[in-house]
């Protein structure tokens, strides 16, 4: 458990720091190590919440510019796809 509480020391104390909720932390996560973008209701499944948590979320990590939704070729398919940022937040460097 230190472990992890020097991890977070570090990590608020950092200057690529974002506040982002442990659930947002987990979406990303999850997005940059899919191997193509996820549906919101795919990644509502992989992280067991219902699709508005992860719009909620979503909307923030867009404005911050860490991820992007995108529609699919159906129209009613919504496609999480993680920004240069993203990639680079979640490699822990600057977003």
């Amino acid at each position: 458990m230190s472990n992890l509480i020097d991890q977070a020391v570090t990590f608020v104390t950092s200057p690529a720091y974002m506040d982002l909720t442990i659930r947002q932390l987990a979406i990303i996560g999850v997005a940059a190590d899919a191997v193509e973008p996820l549906r919101v209701k795919d990644m509502a499944a992989a992280i067991k919440v219902e699709k508005p948590v992860i719009t909620r979320a979503l909307n923030r990590m867009e404005r911050d510019g860490l991820l992007e939704r995108r529609k699919g070729t159906d129209k009613r398919d919504c496609f999480i796809h993680v920004t240069d940022a993203g990639r680079a937040f979640r490699a822990g460097g600057a977003a």
